[in-house]
């Protein structure tokens, strides 16, 4: 199991983000899953820089089966997920993660510092 971790700050460009996750995604030869894990990255990115105060910190893991996408940032507040309104700007991100990925979720970070985790799977085989 392969593992890269990248701190990004609250006014980051989540294009260079984007650009180094997707150069360990070739890497780790999974360059196939590269669009659908890349939309999810910036979805999840996005979402810690629009609604907390500061930055945080991707992981990318290479499982037997998936990529595993974590971002974690210092909020307790769990990440809602909207259903779509016509007269709503927005707020669809994260349905756009659950359509994409096979599994997603939350979790507070049981440290000393308050935040939490949110975390994505994309599946190696996409036919499954």
């Amino acid at each position: 199991m392969d593992s890269v971790r990248m701190h990004f700050d609250d006014g980051a460009d989540s294009a260079l983000v984007r650009q180094a996750a997707r150069e360990v995604l070739a890497g780790w030869e999974a360059a196939h899953v590269a669009d659908d894990a890349l939309t999810v990255i910036t979805e999840l990115i996005h979402n810690v820089i629009k609604h907390t105060d500061a930055g945080g910190r991707l992981d990318l893991t290479r499982q037997a089966d998936a990529i595993l996408i974590e971002v974690f940032d210092g909020s307790t507040q769990p990440p809602r997920r909207f259903e779509p309104d016509s007269h709503r700007i927005g707020g669809r991100g994260l349905l756009i993660v659950d359509a994409m990925a096979r599994d997603w979720g939350t979790q507070a970070i049981p440290h000393d510092r308050p935040g939490k985790v949110v975390w994505a799977e994309i599946p190696l085989d996409q036919s499954a």
